[in-house]
């Protein structure tokens, strides 16, 4: 049955190929999709020995590998923060256009809430894969947050919709554009009427920071209920990025977007059996294949060996690639290839774009709709989110805060190192909880024991929580908990924060 639709894929290919590229409505296009389709849904069900599930079913967790690695690698936001000692709440938002979304909550009722928006091809897991007292999700909750946890449409928790099932091209037919002007809304909306809060925090690591972008600038009366923006590596304006896979996909991306619809390959990376069992076998300290899995991220995220917590990678690997719509890649892409700095809609080409925006070009996001009090995070060897993204940023966002660009004070942190570094921590999140707590009315790091504080949107629980003693406890004074400031350009000042030795 593969065999007979995988032939057929490539005689229609090949008329296809031989139409009018921008002519997305001719015969054999439309017939050599729709063969495409057919096969992703063949190889799905081979590939299982089930079929697809429904478009309402929960997904199936992984079944154990037959060869057992020395410790099982934690799959899933729940089990993360299970092996913990944390307790993970689930709660399914719809979006206005069907897809189910999963969100994540370490609950702190009451609480000042804070909203983590994960990167590309990954999902909320990546911000507990450090551990207990290391990753960010656990910190801010320790510190006092009520902290919930997104995930975008496609992603493993959010591979759902109403009445599309994800082998269908329609359900991926989705950039990072959909996932700021419907997901993240919808999800604000559900997080702020759950929690009777009427603003919240919102913290994105890379496209978690572009989705906010986009939102500002399409959907701006969504600023006044995001009372802090804070973005980890946020990426825009991705001319000068050095990551070679991506800039790869940048050749000719509207015409590789074309193809690869024809042929059916509308996600990107799904989370897979096979790179779990390559993260079991391979990424373990001690092995000798762990030196392959550092260098596949260095290529990608850049490269940064003294940061690199090699020991989490089994379960990084069993979390990332959390899968990805084409078309997102592609969008990025897509920004890659013009002369100047652009951060704009999906180019469908000039035909598709008259159809679409009534213009031949897609038009630009309009960042100085992005009131939001900012702060941006970002450091010398990210080769995602590079230096003039940071700049065009900074000139073009509408409230950015007093030393609110801050500069990671260590020269080889790379981009998977705001969620996996060893030190990550003392770096990044320690200030970042600093700057949510002078936002919410506390004194950060200097807050009294004993003592709360609230912002006038914000309702303080007077019944301690669990894990709320870090709260409210004062650390002794350290070197670092004052950052220094230093004039980096003349457009910007950044923040160094000192990080204590590794041991």
């Amino acid at each position: 049955m593969a065999l007979r639709a995988l032939l057929t894929l490539v005689v229609l290919l090949t008329c296809a190929l031989a139409a009018d590229v921008d002519d997305e409505n001719t015969w054999w296009q439309l017939k050599a999709m729709d063969t495409g389709e057919l096969l992703s849904k063949i190889i799905s069900e081979e590939a299982t020995g089930q079929p697809e599930l429904s478009a309402t079913q929960p997904s199936v967790a992984a079944q154990p590998l037959d060869i057992a690695p020395k410790k099982a690698p934690v799959v899933g936001t729940v089990n993360l923060a299970a092996a913990n000692n944390y307790t993970a709440e689930s709660h399914t938002v719809r979006t206005s256009d069907g897809y189910l979304l999963t969100l994540f909550r370490l609950a702190n009722p009451g609480r000042p809430v804070v909203l983590l928006a994960h990167g590309l091809l990954s999902s909320s897991a990546e911000f507990l894969v450090l551990g207990r007292g290391r990753a960010l999700a656990f910190l801010l909750q320790e510190a006092g947050f009520d902290v919930w946890l997104f995930n975008a449409r496609g992603t493993t928790p959010s591979r759902r919709h109403e009445t599309i099932r994800p082998y269908r091209a329609k359900f991926w037919d989705f950039s990072f554009h959909e996932i700021g002007v419907l997901d993240m809304p919808a999800s604000i909306d559900f997080v702020l009427n759950k929690t009777g809060h009427t603003q919240l925090h919102y913290v994105g690591f890379g496209q978690g920071s572009t989705v906010l972008l986009v939102m500002g600038s399409e959907r701006p009366e969504y600023m006044e209920k995001v009372k802090t923006f804070v973005g980890l590596a946020p990426v825009a304006f991705t001319r000068d990025i050095r990551s070679f896979p991506l800039r790869f996909l940048a050749v000719a991306p509207s015409k590789l977007y074309f193809v690869l619809k024809l042929v059916g390959i509308n996600e990107f990376l799904p989370s897979s059996k096979l790179i779990s069992f390559l993260g079991d076998m391979l990424c373990y300290d001690g092995k000798a294949g762990q030196a392959l899995c550092t260098n596949m991220l260095f290529l990608l995220a850049g490269t940064d060996t003294d940061q690199m917590n090699t020991t989490v990678l089994p379960d990084l690997f069993a979390n990332v690639p959390a899968g990805a719509s084409t078309k997102q890649l592609l969008h990025f892409g897509q920004q890659v290839m013009h002369r100047h700095l652009v951060f704009r809609q999906f180019d469908y080409g000039r035909w598709g774009n008259l159809k679409k925006y009534k213009t031949s070009k897609p038009p630009d996001y309009d960042l100085a709709k992005v009131t939001a009090p900012t702060y941006l995070y970002h450091a010398e060897n990210d080769i995602l989110c590079v230096q003039s993204n940071i700049d065009e940023l900074t000139h073009k966002l509408g409230n950015i805060q007093k030393n609110g660009v801050r500069k990671v004070a260590n020269a080889r942190f790379s981009h998977l190192d705001y969620v996996i570094g060893k030190n990550a921590k003392e770096l990044v999140y320690d200030d970042l909880i600093d700057v949510l707590h002078k936002h919410d009315g506390h004194a950060g790091s200097t807050t009294a024991a004993g003592t709360t504080a609230s912002s006038s949107t914000t309702t303080t629980s007077t019944t301690p929580h669990e894990h709320d003693t870090s709260a409210i406890t004062t650390p002794e004074p350290a070197a670092n908990a004052s950052p220094t400031i230093a004039a980096a350009s003349t457009t910007e000042k950044q923040v160094s924060v000192p990080v204590p030795t590794e041991a």
